[in-house]
């Protein structure tokens, strides 16, 4: 983690900017205490294959059911 004072914040943002767009996170100092924590935004993700592989489906899912039903009478 970086560390960063206000007048690091003030004076160097650009510096403090870069180290957000690499992914660091920064420590914020004010009178040498810690003060705030600055992290990067995250990346958006695809939503498409995001639960591949977490079902589970038999490989008779289109067959018909076996079953006789009261409406199929």
């Amino acid at each position: 983690m970086k560390t960063a004072t206000i007048r690091d914040l003030r004076n160097k943002f650009a510096m403090v900017s870069k180290w957000l767009e690499k992914g660091e996170t920064v420590q914020i100092y004010r009178r040498g205490k810690p003060f705030a924590r600055v992290m990067p935004e995250p990346k958006p993700g695809s939503f498409f294959g995001a639960g591949a592989g977490t079902v589970k489906l038999p490989p008779d899912i289109d067959d018909p059911v076996p079953a006789e039903w009261e409406a199929m009478k």
